[in-house]
């Protein structure tokens, strides 16, 4: 019979907390979206991180004849999923998505790499600004270095004793 272990609800994230998440998430070039499909389906495509305001608003460049816009028509309430494992960072973001029409903030957030998606540059027709506004949020931070982690799950397996906690659960 399997043991269960209590595992402690997240901490409440502080403001500061916020503000250090959305720091290091803004240095992610990808992220996973998901959506609701046409039957209610959940649906993840990676999308890539334009910007992410200090407030919790992320923007994406989507195709506005494409899945996503599809799917946000449908259903805005998206989720988020970002990860950094060499940094041992991982974070959940539940929000609503929409398409906005902003031609200065698609200026402001253009680059050439979006180029290769609309070739027509930041008038193109088919470029669609998305703008999600996070409402909850959960991520964990591994504290200890990965020669900790290792010995921590070595010991686990050894003793059959899940490991003592590494990091830290926060949630918003």
């Amino acid at each position: 019979m399997a043991r269960s272990r209590h595992v402690p609800p997240p901490a409440e994230a502080s403001p500061e907390d916020r503000e250090k998440l959305w720091k290091r998430l803004a240095d992610l070039r990808v992220a996973m979206l998901t959506t609701h499909d046409h039957d209610g389906s959940l649906n993840g495509r990676p999308v890539t991180t334009l910007r992410i305001e200090p407030e919790g608003t992320l923007w994406f460049f989507v195709a506005r004849d494409g899945g996503i816009a599809g799917d946000l028509q449908r259903n805005p309430h998206v989720n988020v999923c970002f990860m950094d494992v060499g940094d041992d960072t991982y974070a959940w973001l539940r929000g609503r998505g929409r398409l906005v029409d902003d031609l200065e903030k698609v200026k402001e957030l253009w680059s050439p790499m979006a180029g290769a998606w609309f070739p027509d540059g930041p008038e193109d027709p088919n470029l669609g600004l998305l703008e999600i506004d996070v409402d909850r949020g959960d991520y964990w931070d591994v504290t200890s270095s990965k020669l900790v982690q290792f010995f921590s799950m070595a010991a686990a397996a050894i003793t059959r004793k899940p490991p003592d906690e590494t990091g830290t659960h926060k949630q918003f």
